[in-house]
C-alpha cells in the first residue's frame, strides 16, 4: 500500500490515473476515493477537485448504466469530508459533516435512486410474498413501506460506512509517507463529543417533523458510534500492551456474536464520550502485579 500511496504522490496524473482506474472497477469506487481523500488532505480541495474531475467520469458511467449513484456519492462525501479534517484537524467534526451528508442523502434517496430501490423492491416483494405465503401470515402495504424504509437508510448508511474507510485508508497513507505513526494514535484517540451524542438523539426525536426518517438517523448516527467504539477497544489494547491477539479475540468475538457486540459497543462510545474512558485506563507500564 505504501507503494501505492508513493505513485499517487508523484503527481495529479498519476493520482487521476489510479482514482478513474479504482472507480471504474466494480465494488472498488472506495479506493478512487481513498485516493481523492489522500490528495485532498495532502494538497487541498483545488487537487482533490481535479482529481475527482476524472473519478466522476466512471462514476457518471455507473449512474447512468446501472442507476447507482454510489460509487459518485461516495467520492464527494469523502472529498467533503477529507476538506473538514484537513481544515479543523477534528475526527469528531469530521464525522458529524459526514453524518450529515449521510441524512441528506438518505432524505433525496428516493429521488436520485428511485429506478434501483424499485428494482429491489420488486425483487424484496416477490421473496417477502413467497415466505408470507408459507408462513401463512399477511404481507401488506405497511410492511412493504416499512421495508422500503429500512432500505434507504442501509442505503444511506453504507454509503457514510464506505466514505469514512476510504477517509481512513487515505489518512494511513498520509501517516505512512509524512507522519508515521500518526493515524494510529489518531484513531486511537477517536471519540465523540457529548454534544454530538445528545445532537444525534434529538434530531432522532424530531426527524420526522423535518422530512428525514427517524430510522436514517438512527442508523447513520449508528456507524459512527460504532466506529468510535472500535476505536476504543483499539485504544485500551494498545495503552495496555496487550498484543495482536487480543483484537484477534475480539474481532473474533464480533463475527460470532454480532448484534450483541455492536449494541455493546455503542453503548460504549457513548459513555466514553462523557467520561473518556482511556483516560481512566493506566498504561501497561504504570500497572502492579
Amino acid at each position: 500500500m505504501r507503494d501505492l500511496a508513493e505513485f499517487i504522490m508523484r503527481g495529479p496524473r498519476q493520482a487521476a490515473f489510479v482514482a478513474t482506474l479504482f472507480t471504474a472497477i466494480p465494488m472498488l469506487f472506495w479506493l478512487g476515493a481513498a485516493v481523492i481523500g489522500l490528495v485532498t488532505l495532502r494538497l487541498g480541495l483545488e487537487k482533490g477537485l481535479a482529481v475527482l474531475v476524472w473519478a466522476i467520469i466512471p462514476a457518471l458511467g455507473w449512474w447512468w448504466g446501472l442507476q447507482d449513484p454510489g460509487a459518485m456519492i461516495v467520492l464527494l462525501s469523502t472529498l467533503a469530508m477529507a476538506m473538514v479534517l484537513r481544515v479543523t484537524v477534528s475526527w469528531s467534526k469530521t464525522l458529524a459533516v459526514g453524518a450529515l451528508i449521510g441524512m441528506i442523502l438518505g432524505a433525496i434517496a428516493p429521488l436520485i435512486m428511485a429506478g434501483l430501490i424499485d428494482t429491489l423492491m420488486q425483487m424484496a416483494d416477490q421473496i417477502f410474498r413467497e415466505l408470507a405465503k408459507n408462513a401463512q401470515t399477511d404481507y401488506d402495504q405497511a410492511t412493504q413501506d416499512s421495508f422500503r424504509v429500512l432500505m434507504i437508510a442501509s442505503f444511506a448508511a453504507s454509503f457514510y460506512g464506505m466514505s469514512l474507510g476510504a477517509l481512513f485508508l487515505a489518512r494511513s497513507w498520509q501517516s505512512r509517507l509524512y507522519n508515521p505513526g500518526g493515524w494510529k494514535q489518531e484513531f486511537h484517540q477517536l471519540r465523540l463529543s457529548p454534544l454530538l451524542i445528545a445532537g444525534w438523539l434529538v434530531l432522532t426525536v424530531v426527524a420526522a417533523q423535518i422530512g428525514i426518517q427517524p430510522v436514517v438517523v438512527m442508523l447513520v448516527g449508528f456507524v459512527a458510534i460504532v466506529i468510535c467504539g472500535l476505536a476504543l477497544v483499539h485504544g485500551i489494547i494498545a495503552k495496555k500492551n496487550l498484543g495482536g491477539q487480543w483484537l484477534f479475540g475480539f474481532y473474533f468475538l464480533v463475527v460470532m456474536l454480532f448484534p450483541t457486540v455492536l449494541m455493546l459497543l455503542s453503548c460504549l462510545a457513548m459513555l466514553d464520550s462523557l467520561v473518556d474512558i482511556r483516560k481512566r485506563v493506566k498504561p501497561a507500564s504504570d500497572t502492579t502485579t
